[in-house]
């Protein structure tokens, strides 16, 4: 069996139409489906785009994001040096860039592709070439000249000018005057931000100090041929000073943006980590969008497969969300949902919408869509960056809340099959005696009834009863705990008198109760408590039966009933052997048994105080158990207490 090669083609990106050109080389290169395909621009501060520069690179992001590239953005001054890094890290074998091949000869910069060719020893470079006019960037969208601006930069010039004119009649040197003109043209290129008004600042300097300041004065000629000099020098100096200050704004400008960018990120990524559920996430990333772009914002949830009616956010008094209740928008929604790409207004896919829609989708699973609603605006290529950058975020959180589902099931699983397990092992070892003592029991009955005595009748009679109703509560508490546990019970949570289910729970405790001296305590007679009775009375039945079991005949139990704040608590309160410090933690345990001298040869599975923890934090109560002086146990639970209303105005408890 052959195997093929998997080849990792890059392509570098740039504001050039003949950049298509370059996408569509290395697109062609890729001979099968495994094969990666990167394209990767990288922004510099060095570089300021205008507005068809920059509609040309979304354009051209569109095109390589057409033919199936991985786009990627870097911000970096070292073009070359991030190329071979990112093609380092991508394990790129191929790499495409483009040559203008009308672009003239540059001795003090290199290339890019000639500082590639320097660098990558192992990787094809694949050099295309392309023809097109060579386009002055000095010029960006900060050339664009304003009244301001020209009016800030002719009242600099005219003060400069003044100060001129006093350092002049005090004697001072010209150097301190072409000092003062090169301040102003520091300060306007400052101030103004304006690349023209600084170059053309730059050249009025040098006019206005040989007009008023160089003999013959008020004319443009000069007698001295050393000011010649001096004039290149200072156009020179001026000139220098205003594109340095330029470019020290751009650079400011292009870290600032990325610094904001930053600083989203990070907020939105600290806001998300806080989120427990898919919902919780959907909704913090859908504020945070509405709140970055001032846009009304749909969230279009997935279920089963097919998606729901949105969950809208909408940001102006006028809102647009209606919009998303449309036929056609939710069309363009489920569209997304299906082909997780991106569709609607300004894109290749659906463009009649008014909305734009992206999925949020991780390798395997689609978990919603987001509209944006634009009408007749246009994202941002900057706006597009942060918004694909937090639908990323919002993916790896969704991600991780189901890794973590995911672990909890396992978790869950693992318990379950413990628990099997224990139940299994508990019921083959415990069912036996009981079992065998019914079978042994009915045997004599049945094959030597004629020979025996009444009273030895009516022992074995017994003994069969009791260990019948032995195997009658086990069986109420294995049904009981499993349902509690799977979550198939469901409370009926009532008011209910405490000592109607103190006297209910009493009537179906061991007859052997009549051995034992029990007491009841209730500090008022209508003492209430919020309960699911049926269950509740369960829990009374376990804990007075283990009272009877594990004390010895006529001995006191107390039952004991009162209120504290917003909850009720019930004592059941025993004066047996009591129960050491080391089982106190671990006997509401399941299957933990403790021993005990005077408990008789059929040992208990350890699920009936397992059972009444479960009851009890099932009603948001507690359950515990310390010591009883001098000797015993007291088991304590608590339960809701309930409002009983009054008036409008009175309410207690």
């Amino acid at each position: 069996m052959s195997h093929q090669n998997i080849d990792s083609i890059m392509v570098c990106l740039s504001p050039s139409p003949s950049n298509i050109h370059v996408i569509r080389v290395a697109s062609a290169m890729l001979k099968n489906k495994t094969d990666h395909f990167y394209a990767l621009y990288i922004s510099d501060t060095k570089r300021a785009l205008n507005d068809s520069n920059q509609q040309q690179l979304d354009k051209n992001i569109a095109y390589a994001k057409q033919l199936g590239a991985e786009v990627e953005i870097v911000y970096s001054d070292d073009i070359a040096g991030e190329i071979f890094k990112f093609a380092k890290v991508c394990k790129v074998n191929k790499l495409v860039i483009g040559k203008n091949m009308n672009m003239r000869f540059d001795f003090f910069r290199k290339p890019i592709y000639q500082q590639l060719l320097e660098d990558i020893d192992d990787i094809n470079l694949v050099i295309v070439p392309v023809r097109e006019k060579r386009i002055m960037n000095i010029f960006t969208n900060k050339s664009k000249v304003t009244l301001k601006s020209i009016v800030t930069s002719i009242l600099i010039l005219f003060i400069c000018t003044v100060v001129g004119f006093v350092f002049f009649e005090m004697g001072f040197h010209d150097s301190n005057i072409i000092m003062i003109y090169l301040i102003g043209v520091l300060l306007i290129a400052l101030i103004t931000s304006n690349i023209i008004c600084s170059v053309v600042s730059s050249i009025a300097s040098v006019i206005l100090f040989n007009f008023y300041f160089t003999l013959p004065i008020l004319s443009l000629s000069f007698y001295d041929s050393s000011y010649l000099m001096t004039f290149v020098i200072m156009i020179i100096v001026a000139f220098l000073i205003s594109t340095l200050m330029n470019k020290i704004q751009l650079t400011a400008a292009s870290y600032a943006n990325m610094a904001n960018v930053s600083r989203i990120l990070l907020e939105t990524n600290q806001l998300l980590q806080k989120r427990q559920s898919v919902e919780d996430i959907f909704n913090c990333g859908c504020k945070q969008l509405s709140n970055l772009f001032n846009r009304d914002i749909a969230y279009f949830p997935i279920e089963k497969s097919s998606i729901q009616n949105p969950i809208l956010f909408p940001k102006r008094e006028n809102s647009y969300c209606k919009e998303f209740l449309n036929a056609n928008e939710i069309g363009v929604a489920k569209w997304v949902a299906i082909n997780g790409k991106h569709a609607g207004a300004t894109t290749r896919y659906l463009s009649g919408s008014k909305s734009i829609y992206y999925a949020v989708l991780t390798d395997d699973k689609i978990y919603g869509v987001i509209g944006i609603y634009l009408g007749n605006d246009v994202l941002g290529s900057f706006d597009k960056r942060i918004l694909l950058a937090i639908l990323s975020e919002m993916a790896i959180c969704l991600d991780n809340i189901k890794s973590n589902e995911e672990k909890n099931e396992a978790i869950i699983k693992v318990k379950k099959e413990q628990f099997r397990s224990d139940l299994l092992r508990s019921i083959s070892h415990d069912l036996r005696t009981p079992l065998t003592s019914i079978y042994g029991n009915a045997d004599v009955l049945l094959n030597d009834n004629s020979n025996l005595k009444n009273d030895k009748k009516n022992a074995l009679y017994k003994n069969i009863y009791d260990d019948s109703l032995w195997l009658i509560n086990l069986v109420e508490n294995l049904l009981s705990m499993t349902s509690i546990e799977d979550g198939s019970v469901k409370l009926r949570i009532e008011p209910e008198v405490i000592e109607d289910v103190i006297d209910e729970s009493l009537s179906h405790v061991s007859k052997n109760k009549d051995n034992h001296k029990i007491k009841v305590n209730i500090s008022d007679d209508f003492l209430m408590a919020d309960m699911d009775a049926r269950l509740i009375v369960q829990v009374l039945i376990n804990l007075i039966n283990n009272a009877i079991k594990y004390t010895e005949n006529d001995s006191t139990i107390s039952i004991n009933a009162y209120q504290i704040e917003d909850y009720v608590y019930i004592e059941v309160c025993d004066n047996g052997s009591g129960i050491e410090d080391k089982d106190k933690d671990k006997i509401f345990e399941k299957f933990y048994t403790v021993n005990h001298s005077i408990v008789d040869s059929k040992k208990s599975m350890g699920l009936g105080l397992a059972l009444c923890k479960s009851i009890v934090e099932a009603h948001g109560g507690v359950i515990s158990v310390k010591d009883n002086h001098p000797t015993g146990a007291i088991f304590t639970f608590s339960l809701p207490a309930t409002k009983i209303t009054i008036n409008k105005d009175i309410i207690v408890r």
